[in-house]
Parts: structure tokens; C-alpha cells; sequence
């Protein structure tokens, strides 16, 4: 090794923070230069011989300002002005050195750990155990409503990153969660809901523990569903999966048939039917809002939405559509509709089933996919295409038995092996958000006509996705999130869906509690929420004009910002 390396290693070893060892460098670089100007120009000015080691030792004094006196007497200007020098630049970079190499210490001797207890006095709040991306997530979704949150976290690093969230920033409680001070201390006895996410063990302690200390309702969000026994017996009421219900639905959105989801289904309180036909009892004539995922295989690819609003022998209309990370509200009648939509489309079972039977083009009906990773999520979709008999290859880089290839979506031998270019879908869906972003880059490059569908375990990797070329984003934490946020909510509104893009904007659906009729305008003009639709006693509306009047007992379904939904809660729920 070269002296200037072996220098450098000796450095990065002593002094292993950067920024202090640039200040240390720094001032010995000036002691050097210095000293040497010092023994070759004191005899010029001054008329008086120094040695090497009495420069160096002149230089030191003068940079510690010890003043113990000089070894001769200054008379040029010239020496004086050095001096001056010497002690500005050398004083100024030990000040530099001094909070550098003492900081870490004395901010961890005098620094402040998180709050043990409430600053309020909660009455029917909710408690949130444990901070993740899913708990992150959540907080947003309930902060539309005006009840506290308490989050309890017993990790102290993970509590400081949850006081530093840029909003909606809960009451935040660190704490052991086996002592019952800390539960105490989040007044859990006056709490309605109590939402853990922690693992499988460490949720049951924490659900024993505090049964006998409240009546409030226990949510348990977990990452294996057959645990949801145990933990039901334990005490909690609810057990949510947002994996197991994330590969169900990727798995969904894989057929290459006529599927679709249907939101009054899904979401009981975005029904958007009428009340006759409701009374009639006869289900065939009940309009709804169907999701209808778009696949190479309908024949209405690269056809326009006006021609699926203008087919009177089955007569449904797209009222909005989702493509990518853009939700279009009001889509024009010339949008040519391509297998990156999801279209929102409004008519009777019936004639949706109608149109998507013969959407099906001859030849295509035939299904292969490619799965990467065989997690909980891989593994949950993989049993699904199976039991509606889609056959599928799995990819998986860790050990154990896989019914696929040992190897990694990363590797274009492995997704060509495993028959990425004649899949007609594949589904990437590993807990590595960097691995799901450049399998999806590279499935995409391979097969450009196949659907891809990949999962997100960190919100901001969704925009990345759509980037990457795939189709489908599902953003788990938000989806997991808004499981929990339903059941908290469900007297004050239901969240149908999460958007992707920053301005965090969510469609859903809420029943009109005021006796003073409301109009449509004057709903968005105060809110900020635009109107999808809404049901009534006698009809039901898509795209309502503005001065459309809204009743008490009208169900509205509308998107907006969190902060537009708590206003629309607010206006819509005074009972005036």
C-alpha cells in the first residue's frame, strides 16, 4: 500500500466521521504550512534563525492562543499581519473541530427521549400499535375524522420516526407494551378501537394484556391469515390481511375473461341503485358501479369510450376511468380505451356480463403467468389462478420447495426460462420494493403485450412502477391501511379506493345527514370533493348537474384530498 493510502486508512481510522476528519485534515494542513513559512520567513523579517521545531512549536502556541511568550521580538508588519493570520483561520477551524468530534456524545447525554405519556385527555379515540408503512398510511386515512389518535410504539427509534411525520402527526406514547402503565398512560380504557400491527406473537401478547383493561374493539392487522383463529381467540374482533387480500385481488385482475368487480359488493355503501328496483326485488335490473380491469383480450381495445357508451343492445356507460397514476373523472367520448385502464363503468349486471362476453377476441382466451416472488402475496395468488385453472410459473430466489425456478426476477435468463415472452400476465410481488421495480422494468422490456402487475411495499415506489412499465400498482400499505380505516370510520364514511400521485386523493362514498337540502355545488364549492354520483329515493345520477338537490338519506360518492373529505364529512353530517 502507497503512503498516501496508508495515511488515509490510518485516518479514516481514527477519526471515522467524515466531516470531523475533514476539519482535523484541515488544521493539520495548516499547522504544516504555517510552520514552514514561519522558518523560512522569520529570518527575512525579523532577522532572527528558528528551527523546524521551534516554527512548528511558534505555530501551535499561536493557533492554542496558550501565550507562554515568544522566543523573539516581533518588529516587521508584515510578521504581525501573519500572526493575525495564523490565529483567525487556525482558532476558527478548532471551533469547527470542537461540536463536530463532542456533538454525538452530548446529544446523546442530554437528549430527550419520546413521550411516555399524552399531552390530552382522549375520550373514545383510537389506539395504533405499532408504526410501519401500514400504521403511516392509516393515521392519514383516519385524521379525516376528528377523533384523537394515540399510536404506542415500544421501539424508541421507530417512536422518534413517527414524531418527525411531516403530517398528521399523532399523540405518540413510548413504551414497553407487557407493562400496563403503558396502556395507562394511552387511556386505553376510554379508546372505542384498538388497531395492532405487530407480528403474529408479539400482537397476541399485546391483545391478552389489555382485554381485561378496555371494551374497545381490537383490529389486528397480520401477514398470515391462518393465524387469524389464535388471535380471535385471544380477544381480537377483527383480523385483517392486507397480503392475503392483495393476492386475491392481483390474482383477479390476472383472469383473461369476463371479470369485474363490483363495487356495491365490495363496499356496501356505494350501491348507487335504485330505490325501485330495490323494492322490486328483481336483481337483474339493479345499475351499479362495476371496476373492470381492461385486458389484451377484449376486442374493445383501441376502440373509443363512445363506443362503448353508444351500444344500445346493451346499453352501459364509462363514467371515469384509472390509468396508471391518472384517474380521469370525465373521460372524453374519443379516449381509445388500451389494456393499461381500468374502467369504472355504469349499467346492469347484466349488460356489462353481455359486452364483456363478446369482448372475449377468438384465440385469446387462453392464460399463462409468470409470478415473481412466493411470499405471502406470490403464494396467495399462485393458489388462485390454480383453483380457476390458469397455470403459472413461479419465480423465487430463496431455498424450499416452489413449483417454478429457483432464481430472480432481475435475471433475463430466469424470465425467459420460467416463459415470460409468451405470458399473458405476470405478477411481481417480492417484499423488495428495488427487486419489484427493475423485475417489472424487465418483464416489461421482454413481453410488451402481457399485463404486469406489481406490488409496492412503500408508497413512493408506486409512481416508480407505472414508470417501469406496469399496469397495475397495488400500494400494500394502503391497501392494508384502508381495511382498518373502514371499520373505524364506517359511521362517517367509507374509503373505496386510494390514487396514486402526491396529492393523496381518495373516491368514497357517505351518507347526506343534513335536513336542509344540499346542493351538488355547493358540496364541491365548500369541500373541494367532486361529485361521482349519488343515490336517492327515486333515482340515482352519474356526473350530477350542479344544481342537482341532494336529500337527507341521498348516498354520495365523491373524490377528493383527505383534508377536501373532512371538510365534505363535516358539511355533510350536521344534521341541520
Amino acid at each position: 500500500m502507497k503512503p498516501p493510502e496508508r495515511l488515509r486508512h490510518i485516518m479514516q481510522g481514527a477519526v471515522p466521521q467524515k466531516r470531523l476528519r475533514i476539519y482535523v485534515s484541515a488544521l493539520v494542513a495548516q499547522i504544516i504550512i504555517y510552520a514552514l513559512l514561519i522558518y523560512l520567513l522569520i529570518p527575512l523579517f525579523e532577522g532572527y534563525t528558528l528551527t523546524p521545531l521551534e516554527s512548528l512549536y511558534f505555530v501551535v502556541m499561536t493557533i492554542s492562543t496558550v501565550g507562554y511568550g515568544l522566543t523573539f521580538p516581533i518588529e516587521s508588519d508584515f510578521t504581525h499581519l501573519l500572526v493575525i493570520i495564523i490565529i483567525v483561520c487556525g482558532v476558527t477551524t478548532v471551533l469547527f473541530i470542537i461540536p463536530a468530534l463532542l456533538g454525538p456524545y452530548l446529544e446523546r447525554a442530554f437528549r430527550a427521549g419520546p413521550p411516555r405519556r399524552t399531552t390530552i385527555r382522549p375520550d373514545g379515540h383510537t389506539i395504533v400499535v405499532g408504526f410501519n408503512e401500514v400504521t403511516r398510511s392509516l393515521i392519514h386515512m383516519l385524521s379525516i375524522a376528528e377523533n384523537d389518535i394515540i399510536l404506542v410504539e415500544e421501539n424508541e427509534e421507530r417512536a422518534k420516526a413517527a414524531l418527525r411525520m411531516k403530517r398528521d402527526i399523532p399523540q405518540v406514547i413510548w413504551g414497553e407494551y407487557n407493562e400496563d402503565e403503558t396502556w395507562k398512560n394511552a387511556w386505553i380504557a376510554k379508546a372505542d378501537y384498538v388497531i395492532i400491527d405487530e407480528e403474529e406473537h408479539t400482537a397476541a401478547k399485546i391483545i391478552l394484556g389489555i382485554t381485561s383493561m378496555t371494551d374497545a374493539k381490537i383490529i389486528t392487522i397480520v401477514e398470515d391469515i391462518t393465524k387469524d383463529r389464535f388471535l380471535r381467540y385471544a380477544g381480537s374482533e377483527y383480523i385483517l390481511s392486507p397480503k392475503n387480500v392483495t393476492g386475491k385481488s392481483l390474482a383477479r385482475y390476472a383472469i383473461p375473461g369476463p371479470f369485474f368487480e363490483t363495487i356495491y359488493d365490495e363496499n356496501p355503501y356505494c350501491t348507487l341503485q335504485s330505490a325501485e328496483t330495490e323494492e322490486s326485488g328483481d336483481d337483474g335490473d339493479k345499475r351499479k358501479i362495476f371496476m373492470l380491469p381492461v385486458l389484451e383480450a377484449f376486442r374493445f381495445v383501441g376502440h373509443t369510450v363512445g363506443d362503448i357508451n353508444q351500444n344500445d343492445e346493451h346499453p352501459i356507460e364509462i363514467v371515469s376511468y384509472w390509468k396508471g397514476h391518472d384517474f380521469v373523472m370525465y373521460p372524453d367520448e374519443s379516449e381509445v380505451i388500451d389494456k393499461s385502464m381500468i374502467l369504472f363503468v355504469h349499467g346492469v349486471e347484466g349488460d356489462v356480463h353481455a359486452t364483456l362476453d363478446e369482448s372475449i377476441a377468438p384465440g385469446k382466451g387462453d392464460a399463462y403467468a409468470v409470478i415473481v416472488g412466493f411470499g405471502h402475496i406470490g403464494r396467495t395468488v399462485y393458489r388462485e389462478l390454480e383453483e380457476i385453472g390458469i397455470h403459472a410459473t413461479v419465480i423465487e430466489s430463496r431455498g424450499g420447495d416452489i413449483p417454478g425456478i429457483h432464481g430472480s426476477g432481475e435475471s433475463e435468463a430466469d424470465l425467459i426460462a420460467a416463459g415470460i415472452t409468451h405470458a399473458s400476465v405476470c405478477i411481481i410481488a417480492t417484499s423488495d420494493d428495488d427487486v419489484n421495480i427493475f423485475s417489472t422494468l424487465m418483464a416489461r422490456t421482454l413481453n410488451q403485450k402481457m399485463r404486469v402487475l406489481s406490488v409496492a411495499t412503500e408508497p413512493e415506489s408506486v409512481e416508480k412502477l407505472y414508470r417501469a412499465g406496469a399496469d397495475y400498482v397495488v400500494d400494500l400499505p394502503t391497501h392494508g391501511a384502508i381495511l382498518a380505516a373502514n371499520i373505524v370510520l364506517a359511521d362517517l364514511i367509507h374509503l373505496i379506493l386510494d390514487l396514486p400521485g402526491e396529492e393523496g386523493r381518495e373516491i368514497a362514498a357517505k351518507h347526506i345527514m343534513n335536513k336542509v337540502p344540499l346542493t351538488v355545488d355547493g358540496i364541491e364549492t365548500q369541500s373541494g370533493v367532486k361529485v361521482i354520483g349519488f343515490r336517492g329515493r327515486h333515482k340515482y345520477v352519474i356526473h350530477p348537474e350542479k344544481s342537482q338537490i341532494l336529500m337527507e338519506g341521498d348516498e354520495v360518492i365523491v373524490i377528493g384530498s383527505r383534508n377536501e373529505l373532512k371538510t365534505f364529512i363535516r358539511i355533510t353530517s350536521s344534521g341541520e
